[in-house]
C-alpha cells in the first residue's frame, strides 16, 4: 500500500496543470532505520560509516557453485583463491551512506523507493534486499565505493593482449561488518516488496519464514548450511531455515545490529559482479605469457552436471593476494570469447599450444 501511495503521488504531481494547494514543508521520509555497531572495531583514525547496499541477483558460475568436487588439489586451490561464497551477499547499489558511532544509532531515511533494476520480478510482484554495511571510509570519499575482481585482461574481442595487466578496481574503504553477509550465517536485511511474492525467484530465499510484508521491512533469519542448500539445490528445493530464526519487523522498530566480522570475513560484500547469470568470458592464449605472479593456477576439466566428462581442458587463474575482490580468469586453447565449445571458433591452438600453456592440449 505504501509503495501504490508513493507512486501516485508522483503521478498526480506529473499529471497536474498548476501547483498543489495546501502541501507544503518537506515530504517525510518513506522508510526510516536505525543501525547500531555491534562493537567498536578500535582502529586509530577511522572514519566509521554505515551504507545501505541494495543486493543483485547473481549466480555464481559452474565452478565456484560448490556442487561440483575439485578434480584435484590443484583445482581446490584455485577455486579457493577464486572464488567468492556462492551463497554470500552480492551488492549492487549502494543507496544511502551516513557517519555512525559505536554506541550510538545511526539513522538512515530513504526520500526514494528502490529503483528497478535492485528490485527482482516482474510489476505484480517483485523485491529488494539490502544489507547495512558498516566501513571505515579510508579514502575520505564520504561513500563505499563498489569494487570489482581484477581479472587479466583481453583485448575484449577474446584475444588476449598477454600483458598481464588488470581490470577491475580495488576496494579504497575496510569493510568491517555488515547485517546481511552470506544465507549461511544469522542476517538482518531491509526488504522492500511490491504486489504478491515470488519464493521460486530464489532471490536470497528464506524457505520456512514468512513472506516479507508490502513495502518497506526489516526481515532476518538464522542461516542455512552450505551442505544443506546444496543437498537442496540438487533436489529442485530451496534450502530450508528454521522457522523459529525467522524475524519480521516494521523498518524502524528497533536498531538493526551490525556484527564486526573484520574485513578478512565482510570484504567481499562491497565487491560486486560484472555479471549475474554464471556466464564465463574466455581468453585466448597468446604466444605472449601472461603475467601469473601471485596468482593460484590449476589445468581443469571444463565443468558438467550431467556426470560425463568434457575433453575440453581450461586453465583457470585467481586474482592476486593483495586484490580486494575474488574472481577467476579462464583460458582456453580453442574457442569462442563466449563459448568454448562454439561451432566456428575465433582461435585455435590446438595444434600449437604457446610455449608457456601448462595444461594438457586436449
Amino acid at each position: 500500500m505504501a509503495a501504490v501511495t508513493a507512486r501516485t503521488a508522483i503521478f498526480v504531481a506529473l499529471a497536474s496543470c498548476g501547483k498543489l494547494q495546501g502541501i507544503g514543508g518537506e515530504a517525510p521520509p518513506l522508510a526510516t532505520m536505525q543501525v547500531e555497531i555491534a562493537s567498536d572495531p578500535g582502529v586509530a583514525g577511522e572514519r566509521l560509516q554505515v551504507a545501505l547496499v541494495w543486493g543483485m541477483q547473481w549466480l555464481p558460475e559452474a565452478l565456484c557453485t560448490g556442487i561440483l568436487p575439485p578434480e584435484s588439489p590443484a583445482a581446490a586451490a584455485a577455486i579457493a583463491a577464486g572464488c567468492r561464497d556462492p551463497f554470500g551477499f552480492v551488492p549492487l547499489r549502494v543507496e544511502a551512506n551516513v557517519p555512525i558511532v559505536p554506541g550510538v544509532p545511526a539513522t538512515i531515511e530513504l526520500e526514494d523507493l528502490p529503483a528497478s533494476d535492485v528490485l527482482v520480478g516482474d510489476v505484480t510482484a517483485r523485491v529488494a534486499y539490502g544489507s547495512f554495511v558498516v566501513y571505515d571510509d579510508r579514502n575520505d570519499t564520504g561513500g563505499l565505493e563498489l569494487a570489482r575482481a581484477n581479472r587479466i585482461t583481453d583485448t575484449g574481442d577474446g584475444s588476449g593482449d598477454g600483458s598481464g595487466s588488470d581490470y577491475g578496481t580495488q576496494l579504497g574503504d575496510v569493510v568491517y561488518g555488515a547485517s546481511f553477509l552470506t544465507m549461511t550465517a544469522p542476517d538482518q536485511r531491509l526488504a522492500y516488496r511490491e504486489g504478491a511474492f515470488v519464493a521460486a525467484a530464489a532471490f536470497y530465499p528464506r524457505s520456512g519464514c514468512s513472506d516479507p510484508p508490502p513495502a518497506f521491512s526489516i526481515v532476518g533469519a538464522g542461516g542455512f548450511s552450505a551442505s544443506a542448500a546444496i543437498a537442496a539445490t540438487l533436489a529442485g528445493q530451496l534450502p530450508p531455515e528454521d522457522p523459529a530464526s525467522c524475524t519480521e519487523a516494521t523498518s524502524d522498530a528497533s536498531p538493526v545490529v551490525v556484527p564486526v566480522q573484520g574485513p578478512t570475513a565482510a570484504t567481499e560484500v562491497a565487491c560486486t559482479e560484472n555479471t549475474a547469470d554464471s556466464s564465463v568470458r574466455y581468453r585466448e592464449p597468446t604466444a605472449d605469457a601472461p603475467d601469473l605472479t601471485d596468482r593460484t593456477t590449476a589445468c581443469v576439466h571444463l565443468p558438467t552436471f550431467d556426470g560425463t566428462t568434457s575433453p575440453v581442458i581450461e586453465l583457470i587463474v585467481s586474482g592476486r593476494t593483495e586484490d580486494s575482490c575474488l574472481g577467476l580468469t579462464h583460458y582456453v586453447l580453442t574457442g569462442c570469447r563466449e563459448d568454448p565449445n562454439c561451432a566456428a571458433p575465433d582461435w585455435d591452438h590446438s595444434l600449437a599450444p604457446p610455449t608457456w600453456w601448462p595444461c594438457p592440449s586436449s
